[in-house]
C-alpha cells in the first residue's frame, strides 16, 4: 500500500514557502501567478496501516498549532490523480533523499517495525491568470526542480 500525507499551513497562519515562491516566479517573468500554496508530501509505500499512517502525520510530520494534513492511499502509483495547476517535486530514484531516511528511523522510533520506503516530496498549488502547461513547465524547470537530480509532475 502507499500513502501520501501533505503537510500545509493551516488558513489564518502564513504560508512563507508560497509567498517566496509567488516572488520567485514574477521574478522569471510570469506575472499571472497570484497565490502558491506550499505542501510538502510524504510518500510510504509498505505494509503499515490507516490507523498507522494518521500516528505518522499527527505525531511526527505535522505541527498541531500551524499545520493541517492530509492522507490519500493509493494501491499504485497509476492510481493517483494530480491536481489542476499544481506542480510535484520528487527525488529522482537513486538519488539519496536524507529527509526520508529521517523519517524511516523516526517512524521506528514510534514502534511502527514494519519495513518502509519513504520518497519526500513538495507540492506547489498554483492560483491566477492564464496558467497552461508551458507556464507550469518553465516554473518547475526555471525554479522549482534541479532536473539533474529531482524529477516534476505538473497539471
Amino acid at each position: 500500500m502507499i500513502f501520501e500525507i501533505e503537510i500545509k499551513t493551516k488558513k489564518g497562519f502564513v504560508d512563507p514557502q508560497g509567498l517566496h515562491t509567488v516572488s520567485d516566479i514574477s521574478g522569471i517573468g510570469i506575472k499571472d501567478i497570484t497565490d502558491v500554496s506550499y505542501v510538502a508530501v510524504y510518500r510510504i509505500s509498505g505494509n503499515i496501516t490507516n490507523k498507522q499512517a494518521d500516528i505518522v502525520a499527527k505525531e511526527l510530520l505535522s505541527d498541531k498549532i500551524t499545520e493541517d494534513y492530509t492522507i490519500k492511499q493509493y494501491k499504485s502509483l497509476e492510481d493517483k490523480k494530480l491536481e489542476k495547476n499544481s506542480i510535484e517535486v520528487w527525488y529522482k530514484h537513486g538519488v539519496t533523499d536524507t529527509v526520508s531516511e529521517s523519517v524511516v528511523k523516526a517512524i521506528k522510533d514510534l514502534g511502527i517495525k514494519e519495513e518502509l520506503v519513504v520518497k519526500t516530496g513538495k507540492k506547489y498549488c498554483l492560483k491566477g491568470k492564464n496558467i497552461d502547461d508551458k507556464k507550469l513547465k518553465k516554473i518547475a524547470t526555471g525554479l522549482l526542480a534541479n532536473t539533474l537530480i529531482q524529477e516534476y509532475l505538473t497539471k
